[in-house]
This record gives structure tokens, C-alpha cells and sequence, in this order.
């Protein structure tokens, strides 16, 4: 009986250790993926960020207008619509305060950053704002499955 309470414990010991070990490694992955889904953003093509996104029909994404997208169908068409087109240029500035969180398959990302955009006409404005993403891990890949953007009432 001792033995067999030993093997267990040893077995959970080892199932523990693994497990932090896959956090451990996949938070560096993570957290190199992060600006490169924000550097999609810039780059005001929609070929360049669906391959970040899962296109299931049930997500939802919050954006800073509208309220909310149904699914990324939804949210791809009214980003262009309602940002894309109008600007000529997009840049974000990440914050220092990237935080990473995994549980599992699932892994959520927060952080600030500030944008310029620059309109067509040549109007250049400024934000500040917060992203969260919600990432799941499908086969090898990370894909943000639910995103929030948001800023501060009076903008700062």
C-alpha cells in the first residue's frame, strides 16, 4: 500500500512539474505573439490578421465602436468599413505592462498601448487605450478567440 501512495504522489509530483514546464514554455511564445498580431493591426490588412483570429461563428469581439461584433466575420467587415477605409496609416505603441496568463489551452493577454492614426486627409489623432486578448490553443498554434479594445472615458 505504502508503494502504491508513493507511486501516486510521484506521478502527481512529475504531472506538476510538466505542467508548469509547458506554462513556463509557452509564455515566451506568447508574449513573442502578442506584438505580432498588434504589427498585423498596423499594417490596415485584413489578409494579415484573419490568420491570428478563429472564425468560429459563435465569438465575440468588443471593439471601441460598436458595442460588439457577433463573430469575426462581423468584426473584419466593420473594422474595414469603419477604420480601415477611412486612414491612410496606423501605429500602436505597447505599453511595458504586457501581462500573459495561461490555464490549460486558453491563455488571455493584457495591455496598454497608445495609436496614431493619420486619416486620408491627413488628420493625424492620438489614443489611449487597453486590449485584452483571449487566445486558445488549436493543434500548435495560438488564435485569439475573444478580444476586447477599449479607452478611457475622455480618452486618457
Amino acid at each position: 500500500m505504502r508503494k502504491l501512495i508513493m507511486g501516486g504522489a510521484g506521478t502527481v509530483l512529475a504531472l506538476t512539474a510538466l505542467s508548469a514546464l509547458a506554462a513556463d514554455t509557452s509564455e515566451p511564445q506568447l508574449r513573442a505573439l502578442v506584438p505580432k498580431i498588434v504589427q498585423a493591426w498596423e499594417s490596415m490588412d485584413l489578409g494579415k490578421i484573419d490568420p491570428y483570429y478563429a472564425a468560429d461563428s459563435d465569438l465575440t469581439f468588443f471593439d471601441i465602436a460598436p458595442l460588439k461584433y457577433a463573430n469575426w466575420a462581423e468584426y473584419r467587415t466593420g473594422v474595414q468599413k469603419m477604420f480601415f477605409e477611412p486612414n491612410r496609416s496606423l501605429k500602436f505603441t505597447l505599453k511595458d505592462d504586457l501581462r500573459i496568463h495561461r490555464r490549460g489551452q486558453l491563455a488571455w493577454a493584457t495591455f496598454t498601448f497608445g495609436a496614431d492614426v493619420v486619416s486620408k486627409q491627413g488628420a493625424n489623432s492620438h489614443l489611449d487605450g487597453r486590449w485584452t486578448l483571449l487566445l486558445e490553443q488549436r493543434k500548435s498554434q495560438w488564435v485569439v478567440v475573444h478580444e476586447h479594445v477599449s479607452v478611457p472615458l475622455g480618452g486618457s
